[in-house]
């Protein structure tokens, strides 16, 4: 019996009838499998997807394609177009903005120290420029790589250094594709992780550049490599304007053609015309004065005659059309969409938004920032700089206080956005405050301000109120009694518990609602809100009856102030 590569029996034989069905019914299930439109293949689409192919993440992004993206990419975004030029641009500086701010969470003394040590540090190293220059390259390169090293002449007592490498340098002279374990500049483990990054000595593109292919092996962990990873098996990034770049051509070939055509209507101030034959039977002109589509000077301010039978008129302009503008809008669309830039960002004009459309193209570029910051610049590149920072600077006799733990506890915060409506915006958080939706910390943090510091200055400024009588004083003693009726954490405390939970526990709880107090007294006293409604809302803070009575007498009889505007 005879078996096929399945394993099947093959028949002894066919009929010329039997092969004929079995031909028909495999086409019938080959027409079945590919029933989607996508997936035929016809003389109309056939143009079209001629490019699409199945290489691997690590083949269709090879050193050739990667290097042609990146001189692309640069030429448009950064040398020849000012709408590209803006929008990456736009990107890095909304992204990076002054750069992260560092929330050490630990006694309110040693945080303060470490953090400041650290301000020191990132000015000395420039550090945000560099996040900010990196940012770029991850825009226009695709990719962007810091290196640690250790620079003697830095003005800090720690010399740890961050170095910026583009992507032409890290790369393996003489790379061919394929090579197992390995990508273009990155040698990876059996799981996958890069353990060695070749980085050459010089930039492959520089004019004197001998010694251009010679490398250095870096160790993974001195290096930070930084892309999006849009496919599974990725080792390399490619511009994040890629899908754009032909957008651009477009755009330019467009612009250039419409300034051509203008000027050559703006360059034509009369056309004469006749009809009359120019020539006669000899071939010659009738009219040896005039030849056509001869230039003929026309003098300002005089009348000009024409011969018999000749006629002038003014050349009309047909360009640029009123379609131009709306144009050139939609290909920025699509353009500036791949970045989740909205339109108006990426004109730098929102002269055709009203304000609510301009809010909800907002949120979808803020919520892209959003996840970049966390995703890629808090987890993969500020936590190995603060990681290498923190080694570096424990090693250094008195630079830090010692911490009993391999890294001190800390959150990561960014300046806040500036806003179209800062009044609108201060009253939502307001009110979520106010409704235990929201913590102090929380809307301090967004708005890059240490709530240790900033508590410690509002009980310095009630004081000063005090002293000043902004504040009356029956209102600041109830203040006060509030304030030492919370529990203070006393050294057993400390032992037992962690720094962060220690900081300053009693005095957050109260200074939460300070402000709302203050406005609560100034509304009794102006007659906006009445004693009932101010008792349900003091006594919702957790203010005691006697003090809530002692508050409202105080506010009734006029001498709670008004609220200056340093409460607002």
């Amino acid at each position: 019996m005879l078996l096929n590569e399945f394993g099947q029996r093959i028949p002894p034989s066919m009929t010329p009838q039997q092969k004929a069905l079995g031909v028909m019914r495999a086409s019938a299930r080959a027409e079945l499998a590919g029933a989607y439109d996508a997936a035929q293949t016809t003389g109309e689409n056939q143009k079209h997807w001629r490019y699409a192919d199945d290489l691997s993440a690590a083949a269709a992004n090879s050193f050739q394609v990667r290097k042609t993206l990146r001189q692309r990419a640069r030429y448009e975004c950064l040398q020849s177009n000012s709408f590209g030029n803006g929008i990456v641009m736009t990107l890095a500086n909304d992204t990076i903005s002054t750069g992260p701010i560092l929330q050490v969470q630990l006694d309110p003394t040693v945080s303060k120290v470490i953090e400041q040590r650290w301000k020191r540090w990132c000015r000395a190293t420039k550090l945000v420029q560099k996040l900010r220059t990196a940012r770029l390259s991850k825009i226009v390169d695709g990719e962007t790589f810091l290196l640690r090293t250790t620079n003697p002449a830095l003005r800090d007592a720690c010399k740890l250094d961050i170095n910026l490498v583009e992507a032409d340098q890290v790369s393996t002279p003489g790379w061919m594709e394929g090579r197992p374990g390995m990508v273009d500049g990155i040698i990876f483990d059996r799981y996958n992780n890069p353990t060695v990054y070749h980085v050459l000595k010089q930039h492959p593109g520089e004019i004197w550049n001998i010694g251009a292919w010679q490398k250095v092996d870096v160790m993974a962990d001195d290096v930070i490599h930084l892309f999006n990873a849009i496919r599974p098996g990725q080792a390399r990034g490619v511009p994040e304007v890629t899908p754009s770049l032909p957008l651009f051509a477009f755009l330019r070939r467009y612009t250039l053609a419409t300034i051509d055509a203008a000027e050559t209507a703006a360059n034509l101030s009369a056309i004469i015309t006749t009809q009359a034959n120019p020539w006669n039977s000899e071939g010659y002109s009738t009219d040896p004065g005039i030849q056509p589509f001869d230039s003929v000077q026309i003098d300002r301010g005089l009348m000009v005659s024409l011969p018999h039978g000749y006629d002038m008129k003014q050349f009309k302009p047909e360009q640029p059309t009123g379609s131009y503008e709306g144009f050139r809008n939609a290909i920025l669309q699509e353009i500036a969409r791949c970045v989740h830039m909205p339109e108006n960002k990426a004109l730098g004009s929102s002269a055709n938004y009203n304000f609510s459309s301009a809010k909800l193209d907002d949120q979808i570029y803020w919520h892209s920032i959003q996840l970049e910051r966390e995703l890629i610049w808090i987890n993969e590149c500020m936590e190995r700089i603060f990681e290498w920072w923190y080694e570096e600077a424990m090693n250094i006799d008195g630079y830090l206080p010692l911490v009993d733990s391999y890294e001190p506890p800390h959150t990561w915060g960014w300046p806040p956005r500036l806003q179209a409506n800062p009044a609108e915006e201060a009253q939502t958080n307001l009110q979520l405050i106010n409704g235990g939706l929201k913590l102090d910390e929380q809307y301090l943090n967004e708005q890059g301000i240490d709530p240790t510091w900033f508590f410690r200055k509002m009980d310095e400024q009630i004081e000063r109120r005090k002293r000043w009588g902004t504040v009356s004083q029956e209102t600041a003693t109830v203040m006060q009694s509030e304030t030492k009726a919370q529990p203070e954490a006393g050294p057993e405390a400390v032992a037992n518990q962690s720094s962060g939970e220690y900081m300053g526990i009693s005095r957050m709880q109260w200074n939460r609602n300070k402000k709302a107090i203050l406005e609560t007294l100034q509304n009794v006293a102006d007659g906006t809100l009445n004693r009932a409604q101010a008792e349900v809302f003091l006594s919702g803070v957790g203010l005691s009856p006697e003090n809530i009575a002692k508050l409202l007498e105080d506010a009734s009889d006029g001498s709670v102030d008004s609220v200056s505007e340093e409460d607002e």
